[in-house]
């Protein structure tokens, strides 16, 4: 089934900074179906009851429970959410972190950021990068 809406699912422990990126991901994105969670298990095992993939995944790094470099191997490793393209945010990731993310699979490594116009840049290239049209193969 193809849908002309994009959905994102946006994992953060921290409430208030999902608050924050869904806010302005519906202002900036007012057609994008978005899906909140808190921990990388839980989205996980929400993935296995979708019925459609999400177009994207932005994935904090620091989170208790799983890390999001943890959550994306995991992501990666499922046949299922492989071809996903999960986007790795973090405020603080070293040079050998960001190399270790994309070595796993991620598509895209955007530093977190409280100024709202960063924010809202980076959230847009990110949604730039998952409404690309994807190769037949996927």
């Amino acid at each position: 089934m193809v849908t002309n809406t994009l959905s994102i699912c946006l994992v953060d422990d921290s409430a208030d900074y999902r608050f924050l990126v869904e806010k302005t991901l519906r202002h900036q994105l007012p057609h994008c179906r978005i899906l909140s969670f808190g921990d990388g298990q839980t989205l996980l095992n929400e993935l296995l009851q979708m019925g459609e993939k999400p177009n994207l995944i932005i994935l904090d790094q620091h989170m208790p429970k799983w890390s999001g470099h943890q959550t994306l191997m995991a992501l990666k490793q499922h046949p299922a959410h492989r071809s996903i393209p999960v986007v790795m945010m973090s405020m603080d990731a070293t040079h050998s972190e960001i190399n270790n993310f994309y070595q796993a699979g991620a598509a895209i490594f955007l530093r977190k950021s409280m100024d709202f116009n960063i924010l809202k840049e980076n959230l847009l290239l990110a949604y730039q990068y998952a409404s690309k049209p994807k190769p037949i193969s996927e």
